[in-house]
């Protein structure tokens, strides 16, 4: 979405995002949802934002491990040393672990709405 301000709308949306502590995008969306809802008051989730940011940053750390896992297969695919087992044992661990973080993720974004 794309919003047109004047330069004094635009400072007032900032003051108050200041006071609120957030981000003036999150301010202006979190004020556009309480007025869609009939709410009177913006709430700042700035804990929930910031748990959810955690989360995503933690779900590109794994993807990361799962692209090692993939060099590992290569590597036994190529000739390499490997213990029967222990490549479908690391992935199926990985996607257990990706299938977790993806539902605390959703859990924490159905709160904060």
């Amino acid at each position: 979405m794309a919003v047109r301000l004047s330069s004094q709308e635009k400072a007032e949306i900032v003051a108050a995002a200041q006071h609120a502590k957030m981000y003036p995008s999150g301010y202006m969306a979190a004020a556009g949802l309480a007025a869609a809802r009939g709410a009177t008051t913006v709430d700042n989730n700035a804990q929930l934002d910031a748990a959810i940011d955690e989360l995503a940053a933690l779900r590109a750390q794994i993807a990361r491990v799962g692209n090692n896992v993939n060099q590992i297969a290569y590597i036994y695919n190529a000739g390499g040393q490997h213990r029967p087992g222990e490549l479908a044992y690391a992935l199926t661990a990985l996607g257990r672990v990706l299938a977790r973080i993806d539902d605390a993720a959703d859990a924490l974004v159905k709160k904060r709405t």
